[in-house]
């Protein structure tokens, strides 16, 4: 039973470290994207404050997940 709280601790830290990056790599394309793409919005405040959100929670969201990690006893015994 023990070995089976760990395979779920390491797939929830797995998972938020995805999503950290995910996010990250939302925010920075929002901003690299050319500007033909119809699906994003226009340049301007609008595109370059969600841009900036994105990048700003995947940060939080890989802190949160460093510090998961650092907590974690992943130790092989």
């Amino acid at each position: 039973m023990r070995q089976r709280n760990r395979v779920s601790e390491r797939l929830t830290l797995v998972l938020a470290a995805l999503a950290s990056v995910a996010y990250l790599g939302g925010g920075i394309a929002l901003i690299a994207s050319p500007q033909q793409f119809v699906i994003f919005p226009p340049p301007g405040l609008l595109r370059y404050g969600m841009a900036a959100l994105l990048i700003w929670y995947g940060g939080s969201r890989a802190y949160r997940a460093y510090y998961l990690y650092k907590d974690s006893q992943f130790d092989d015994d």
